[in-house]
């Protein structure tokens, strides 16, 4: 499976382009909103959404704290945010996408978290 580096991450959430669907264990992913799919939550309470005509799957077998999708985008669509000063929109192409939430690791209280943006 290829990883397409080329696309810009939005604030906490990496994306990347694949050639295919991995074969892990995973279950449909059913968080919505009015405008399209919550990939991410902010501590601000505003949305990380995928709108357009997709797919999107959630894996199962990650490690605490994390998630990660995965979206068959079918039409040209854009992963946003909905916040009053929101991050530069991701403008995607019809493919298959990985969003994964970036973690990172408090060695003073030695756990690992979700990063927030």
């Amino acid at each position: 499976m290829l990883n397409y580096k080329d696309l810009p991450d939005q604030g906490e959430i990496r994306i990347d382009r694949l050639d295919e669907l991995p074969t892990c264990k995973m279950k449909p992913f059913t968080e919505r909103a009015t405008k399209g799919w919550v990939i991410s939550h902010s501590e601000q309470g505003n949305h990380h959404v995928l709108g357009g005509d997709c797919e999107v799957m959630e894996r199962v077998d990650v490690p605490t704290g994390a998630r990660i999708l995965y979206a068959i985008v079918k039409e040209p669509t854009q992963l946003f945010q909905d916040a009053a000063v929101p991050h530069d929109p991701v403008n995607l192409d019809p493919g298959i996408y990985s969003f994964r939430l970036k973690r990172e690791f408090d060695p003073f209280a030695e756990q690992v978290r979700s990063v927030a943006d």
